[in-house]
């Protein structure tokens, strides 16, 4: 298992890794990212911090680890991945909300994304805006609905130009890890790719110029390690406007990544 809490540089494992930055217009990196693997297992997780809660990066770094560690010794002692999945999440907003009180005011908090992928299937779980995609050969598709009201019109295929999302806190997050957060329900989602492909998970400092289609996804037969430099590299020619952390999966491996 490996976590970079900051700008440590890329993690790579081969058939998963991962990386994080500062960007260009934050003083500071509030991401974290961990990938790890137990047997075939491959998983990854990115915590998000959350910009108004303070030392949201201490959250981010406490999420990705206990996340991960969870997970991966749920799939040890065999749980099944949609289980483990939520394991791990619980681990995490468990972990996180001890960092502060309920009563506090803005206590430390963080969103969660996290993929696994497991004889042939993937699962992801969320809790926030932070989002997965699958990159096939039909191109990218998201895989996740973020936990707010513009996340639930988008996904529904509202337009962006729809005066619906000028609406006062749209994109205000409902749910989140943290000691205000109240209980954590992971949502969690399993699926087989019918070829070969990439899973990638990532914060908002990427996905806000995906999904406005202002960067363009990478080739689905890319290596992890490949993916993740590049998807950070156009993330930063798009402008760098906030912290940027990927991880991608290869699922399933090629015959040339076995």
């Amino acid at each position: 298992m490996r976590f970079s809490p900051a700008d440590e540089g890329l993690l790579d494992l081969g058939l998963v890794a991962g990386v994080t930055d500062v960007g260009l217009k934050r003083p500071r990196n509030e991401d974290a990212v961990a990938i790890g693997t137990q047997g075939p297992v491959l998983a990854a997780v990115i915590c998000d911090g959350v910009a108004t809660s303070a030392n949201s990066q201490t959250a981010a770094t406490l999420g990705v680890s206990e996340g991960l560690r969870a997970l991966l010794d749920a799939c040890a002692k065999g749980e099944p991945p949609g289980s483990a999945t939520a394991t791990g999440i619980i681990a995490a907003a468990s972990a996180v909300a001890g960092l502060g009180q309920p009563g506090d005011r803005n206590p430390p908090c963080c969103t969660y994304v996290s993929a696994l992928f497991h004889e042939g299937s993937v699962v992801i779980g969320w809790v926030g805006d932070s989002p997965a995609y699958w990159l096939g050969p039909a191109g990218a598709h998201r895989l996740t609905v973020d936990d707010s009201a513009a996340g639930r019109l988008t996904a529904e295929g509202v337009s962006p130009d729809d005066p619906r999302f000028a609406t006062p806190m749209i994109h205000a997050l409902e749910r989140w890890l943290g000691a205000d957060a109240g209980p954590v329900t992971p949502k969690v989602h399993r699926f087989v790719p019918d070829s070969p492909g990439l899973v990638v998970i990532c914060s908002d400092g990427l996905s806000q110029y995906l999904d406005a289609k202002l960067v363009a996804p990478v080739d689905h037969v890319s290596t992890p390690s490949t993916a993740v430099r590049l998807l950070l590299g156009r993330a930063l020619g798009a402008g760098g406007g906030d912290n940027i952390s990927v991880a991608a999966l290869a699922c399933p491996p090629t015959e040339e990544d076995a």
